[in-house]
């Protein structure tokens, strides 16, 4: 049983061309997948996500300076970016970096910070500076 197997497989390996050899032998091709991507009105994955010059200054470098009150006017907060030095000034419902500012009372400011998608509330205060007496 086993010879007659043999003798079939080595018949038949006789038989074929050297075309048909060389294709046996051949190292098989790889076809490559090739994927596309459209980005529409997705960002750019390698950009960074809040650029030094396009973000605004920092919500934790952000001092309250002063604040110009009037209820029926609408007031202003004035800021200061305690790295840079820069000023600003800022009414209701404006945005400064990643905070928007949503209640302006007289010595304080109310912000909502929105980083990742997540919002949180927080509060500036008008420091007061002390003087001692002498």
């Amino acid at each position: 049983m086993i010879r007659r197997i043999l003798a079939v497989v080595l018949a038949t390996a006789f038989r074929a061309g050297p075309a048909e050899i060389a294709a046996q032998t051949r190292p098989p091709i790889y076809e490559r997948e090739i994927f596309s991507y459209h980005a529409f009105e997705r960002r750019d994955p390698f950009l960074p996500l809040h650029p030094d010059t396009q973000a605004g200054p920092r919500f934790g470098d952000l001092t309250l300076s002063g604040v110009l009150y009037h209820p029926q006017l609408g007031s202003v907060a004035i800021l200061t970016d305690r790295t840079t030095g820069r000023r600003y000034r800022a009414r209701e419902r404006d945005i400064i970096g990643t905070a928007r500012v949503v209640q302006i009372r007289i010595e304080e400011v109310d912000f909502v910070i929105t980083s990742f998608g997540v919002s949180r509330r927080e509060t500036l205060r008008v420091r007061r500076e002390r003087r001692t007496g002498g």
